[in-house]
């Protein structure tokens, strides 16, 4: 007897593919310097939303994109903008409701997971991959 579906497996590949725990805990840092320079300068925040939403069009957010990182899913497949989207929402709702807390689960489990995934990773089925890999 069956509990129901049983999730996609991970393709194997993709623990190889693979972004590191410091990259993307360093795209994670880029993020939050970006939105203190928006709270800082909101008048900023129109270009950050344009940006952002076709960053979220590749599977990537800003700090993602500029180290070359991009979501995919378990078969190896980027994330669409309304996946990428509500990966992000779940993120930041996340670590709103656990007052900061969720920051350092995610950074403890980027440190120390075989797999280097996030609990937004864990949630919506991504992993966090380098471009180039996508591209060969």
């Amino acid at each position: 007897m069956s509990d129901g579906p049983e999730p996609p497996r991970r393709a194997p590949y993709l623990d190889e593919m693979s972004a590191r725990p410091m990259r993307r805990v360093a795209a994670h840092l880029i993020e939050v310097v970006i939105w203190a320079f928006i709270v800082a300068y909101w008048y900023v925040a129109i270009a950050y939303v344009v940006w952002l939403v076709f960053a979220l069009m590749r599977g990537q957010t800003p700090g993602k994109q500029l180290l070359g990182m991009a979501a995919v899913r378990s078969d190896g497949t980027r994330f669409g903008w309304l996946r990428m989207l509500i990966r992000e929402i779940f993120k930041q709702i996340y670590w709103v409701l656990t007052l900061g807390l969720g920051m350092i689960i995610d950074v403890m489990l980027l440190a120390l997971s075989d797999d280097s995934r996030t609990v937004a990773d864990r949630v919506t089925g991504s992993t966090i991959v380098h471009v180039s890999a996508l591209q060969s």
